[in-house]
C-alpha cells in the first residue's frame, strides 16, 4: 500500500511539473528548443529506455522479496500457496469515489500476487519516469537560458568595447 500511495503522489506531482516545463519550454524561441533538444538526444537517456530500466529493476527487487517470502512461508507451512493480493495485503489504497474504487479492485486487489507486484512496478516506473524527466528538462532549460544570457551578455560588453576603442 505504500507503494501505491508513493506512485500516486509521484503522478500527483508530475502533473504540474510538466505544466511548468512546457509553459518553461514554449518560451524558448526556436534556435534555444534545437540546442535544448541537441542536449537532452547527446547527454541524457531517453525517456522510455530510463522506465524500462527502472521497471526492469523493480521487477527484480520484487522478484527478490517475493522469492524469500515464499521461501519463509514454505518453512513455516510447508506450502507455496499464492493468492490473490486482496488475501496478503490488508491496507488498500481507495479514492472514496465507488467507480474508481471497483475499478481498482478489478485491476489490482482482485489480481494473483504476482500480477499486482508487476502492476505496482509498472505504476512506480512511470510516475517516477515522468516526474524525472520533467524536473531534467525543466533543470536543462534553466541552464541553458542561464549560459545563453552569459553568452549574450559577454558579446555585447565585447562588442561595446570594439565601439569604444574605435
Amino acid at each position: 500500500m505504500v507503494f501505491h500511495a508513493i506512485g500516486m503522489w509521484l503522478l500527483a506531482a508530475a502533473i504540474p511539473l510538466w505544466i511548468y516545463r512546457w509553459i518553461v519550454f514554449s518560451k524558448l524561441d526556436d534556435r534555444e528548443r534545437l540546442v535544448f533538444n541537441r542536449i537532452i538526444k547527446r547527454r541524457h537517456e531517453n525517456a522510455f529506455a530510463f522506465a524500462f530500466r527502472m521497471f526492469g529493476y523493480l521487477v527484480a527487487l520484487a522478484a527478490a522479496v517475493f522469492l524469500l517470502i515464499l521461501g519463509l512461508r514454505y518453512f513455516k507451512y510447508g506450502s507455496l500457496q499464492i493468492g490473490a493480493y486482496r488475501e496478503t495485503i490488508r491496507g488498500r489504497l481507495y479514492s472514496g469515489y465507488e467507480p474508481v474504487d471497483q475499478v481498482l479492485d478489478t485491476l489490482h486487489y482482485d489480481q494473483l500476487l504476482p500480477v499486482a507486484i508487476l502492476t505496482t512496478c509498472a505504476l512506480l516506473s512511470v510516475a517516477f519516469t515522468l516526474v524525472a524527466t520533467a524536473l531534467r528538462d525543466i533543470s536543462t532549460v534553466s541552464r541553458l537560458r542561464r549560459k545563453l544570457d552569459g553568452m549574450k551578455e559577454r558579446q555585447a560588453a565585447t562588442q561595446h568595447q570594439s565601439a569604444g576603442s574605435a
